[in-house]
Order: structure tokens, then C-alpha cells, then sequence
């Protein structure tokens, strides 16, 4: 009994000095803690808001623990006005109507009485009140979000331009965008699933100016009418109309359905190549023997080929992976850009044992020496598994098996 008062009072002494500090809170995709972290945080920016009411950076952080935490522990429920995130957002605009805080806060959620929130009319609000010294994240979920409501709008550059400037995204998970844009064919069609399989490319596009002529669709912006009248104009194809009532047959898995009849009818139609990012779930729902790997896309082909020798082309002339066995100095608080790292290890694996079969020993010996450097950094990519040392056990012998 003693001791399990021992360990309460110190759960209770560590949630208490968590409430003592207030942390800028970031976006999980760059750094996720546990529910209890964002709970403790949502106090001690309370206690700020509470003394200072008008403080815009204070409201910022305290919607966005108290979101964080109601997603993770399913705070939101069935009726999403009556969770707290929406305490906040009530409290807030009761507080700072018409802010710029307020406005970016709607654009991630807004209670289902706001039309105009539900338009995404609050991101042109927030751009036009925005800071000038905004915060990165912030800055490139605007960019995002007025991609999706207003395609064609000329600032997504300028403001997917300044996310460049400011470094948002660490370098591997550029690189691993560029790789993948780069061995895209001319007007490709890239289907994503992620933020960080998406946002970087449509930063090196709009920034660089790198293949603007792929057409990149997030699956989230499949249900989004603005962005997807955009696609269907640029594709020079006739608008899809679906009815969701005659989903209903699938039950759960309805929206999978859902949206893999609208991909697929953006690719019959368009007659454009079609590549998916290895992340993207609705691969599952399509006819998997029309499915190729070629590296890091995936291909969708009704016709066979020989996958393996564009995979292996791409290694050779296309990627550029030897950052990959480079410390990443700068960016390493993103846990995700580790865990990008082990993709490669996961699709290009098989890739090693090709080239020793085509007799190019040179390029084996360089991919397995590369990805040996990736499962180097396996327990800090699986850190947050039970079995880390088990999971980095496994990613070496499937590289040593390429070798036998």
C-alpha cells in the first residue's frame, strides 16, 4: 500500500510541474506526447489566459492542448459542440471576435452552427490578420488550408514560398518529397495520404518551382468542392457525382469505397499515369495485381511490367539518398523524420538483392550500406513501441538477407 502511495504522489508531483510550464504545443506529426503532456498544458495556458484575456499566443496554445488532448482521448464524441475544444472556441470568440487566433482556430474546428466556418471563409480572415512574425506551423497549415478552399488563389505560393524561407519541414522529409517528385512522370497524377507525404512536394512546387506539372490530391481533399472543381478543370474532365447513400452497403468501410470510386474515375477519365505514396490506404481497395512498386511510389497499372528495373533505375540516376546515412544536426526534434527513414528500408530492401542478381555489386553494396545506416537509427524510430530492439533486430536481417 505504501509504495502505491509513493508512486500516485510522484504521477501527481510530475503532472504538477508539467502545469508549472507552459510549452509552445506543436503539431503531432513534429512532436506527440502523451495525453496526460497536453492535459497539464491546457491548465498552464489557462492560468495565462486568465491573467492576460487579450493574449492571442495564449489562446493559441491552450486550443490547441485542449484540441490535441480531446482527439486523443476521443474527447469530442458524438457531438463535437459539446466537447471542450469548443469551450474554448466559444470562450475565445466570446473574448476576441473577429482575431486573427480565432480565425485560425475555426480552420481546424468549428462547431457545426458556423456555415461560415464550414466554407473555410475564417482562412481568408486569418491571412489577412496574420502576424508578421507567425508561427512556422501556423504559417504552413494557412498555406494548406487556402489550397484546399481556394486552389487558385495567388497566395498559396507566396505563403507555401515563405514556408520554405522559414525551414518548416525538416530536410530528410524534403529530400524524401523530392525523390518522389523527381521520379514521377511527365503529368503524373500523385495521390497522397499524409501531411508529410503531401504538404513538402506542394512546397517544392510552388517554391522551386520543382514539376509543377504533377497533379498532387491529398485522399482528405477528395471531399473538398472548391479544390476538387480545380482538379476536374485542370484534368479537362467532367465532374464526378456521387451518391454517399448508396455506400451504405459497405457499412464501416463506406468512405474507403467512397473515395477509391472517385480516384479511380479521376484516372480513367484523365488517362493520366497514376502514382500513389506508400502511406496511401486506399491502394488496399484497389485491384492490388494492378499495384507496382517502382522505389517510393507506388504505381497503378492495368497492364504488367517490369517494375523492378524502373525501381532500380531510380536508385541509380533519379534518388538522391545518400543524406540518408548523413546525422541530421539540425532538424532532429521531428521524431518523424526518423520514421521516414525506415520507409526507405521498407520499400527499397528488396532492391539490393536485383542489382546483385543483374551483376551490379557497386549499386547492391551502395543501397545496403545506405539503409544499414537507417536501421542504425531503428530504436529511435520505434522508440515509442514495445519492442524497439525487436523491430531494429528484424530491419537487419532483412538486410542481410539480400546479401545471401
Amino acid at each position: 500500500m505504501r509504495k502505491t502511495i509513493v508512486i500516485a504522489l510522484a504521477l501527481t508531483c510530475q503532472i504538477f510541474a508539467f502545469a508549472q510550464k507552459a510549452e509552445t504545443i506543436e503539431s503531432f506529426v513534429a512532436n506527440r506526447h502523451e495525453t496526460e503532456w497536453y492535459a497539464a498544458q491546457a491548465e498552464a495556458w489557462q492560468k495565462i489566459v486568465d491573467a492576460n484575456p487579450h493574449d492571442q499566443w495564449a489562446w493559441r496554445n491552450l486550443f490547441s492542448a485542449t484540441y490535441y488532448h480531446d482527439q486523443f482521448t476521443n474527447g469530442w464524441g458524438i457531438i463535437d459542440d459539446e466537447s471542450r475544444t469548443a469551450d474554448v472556441l466559444r470562450k475565445m470568440e466570446a473574448t476576441l471576435p473577429d482575431s486573427y487566433v480565432l480565425n485560425l482556430s475555426k480552420g481546424r474546428f468549428c462547431l457545426s452552427t458556423d456555415e461560415a466556418a464550414k466554407r473555410g471563409d475564417n482562412i481568408l480572415r486569418a491571412i489577412e490578420l496574420m502576424p508578421e512574425d507567425i508561427c512556422p506551423e501556423d504559417l504552413e497549415y494557412l498555406a494548406t488550408r487556402l489550397w484546399i478552399v481556394d486552389p487558385e488563389n495567388p497566395r498559396v505560393k507566396e505563403l507555401y514560398t515563405k514556408t520554405y524561407q522559414n525551414k518548416y519541414f525538416p530536410t530528410r522529409i524534403m529530400h524524401f518529397n523530392y525523390n518522389m517528385l523527381q521520379c514521377l512522370p511527365p503529368n503524373a497524377l500523385y495521390f497522397s495520404n499524409g501531411d508529410l507525404d503531401t504538404v513538402p512536394m506542394k512546397v517544392l512546387q510552388e517554391a522551386l518551382g520543382e514539376r509543377t506539372d504533377v497533379i498532387i490530391i491529398n485522399n482528405s481533399f477528395l471531399h473538398a468542392t472548391p479544390f476538387m472543381e480545380a482538379i476536374y478543370k485542370k484534368l479537362n474532365i467532367k465532374p464526378l457525382t456521387l451518391n454517399v447513400q448508396d455506400y451504405g452497403k459497405y457499412g464501416d468501410d463506406w468512405l474507403q469505397h467512397y473515395e477509391s470510386d472517385i480516384i479511380m474515375y479521376i484516372i480513367h477519365e484523365s488517362k493520366r499515369p497514376a502514382y500513389f505514396s506508400p502511406t496511401n490506404g486506399k491502394v488496399s481497395i484497389l485491384d492490388k495485381d494492378s499495384i507496382y512498386n517502382e522505389g517510393l511510389v507506388l504505381k497503378y497499372s492495368p497492364k504488367p511490367y517490369n517494375n523492378f528495373d524502373v525501381a532500380m533505375y531510380n536508385v541509380k540516376e533519379v534518388y538522391s539518398l545518400e543524406y540518408l546515412a548523413e546525422p541530421d544536426l539540425v532538424y532532429d526534434n521531428w521524431e518523424t523524420s526518423e520514421q521516414m527513414d525506415m520507409n526507405h528500408v521498407t520499400l527499397l530492401a528488396n532492391l539490393i538483392s536485383k542489382f546483385r542478381k543483374k551483376g551490379d555489386e557497386a549499386q547492391a553494396q551502395r543501397l545496403y550500406n545506405i539503409l544499414s545506416k537507417c536501421v542504425e537509427r531503428c530504436a529511435i524510430a520505434h522508440k515509442n513501441t514495445d519492442q524497439p530492439e525487436e523491430m531494429k533486430a528484424y530491419y537487419e536481417n532483412l538486410l542481410k538477407e539480400q546479401l545471401q
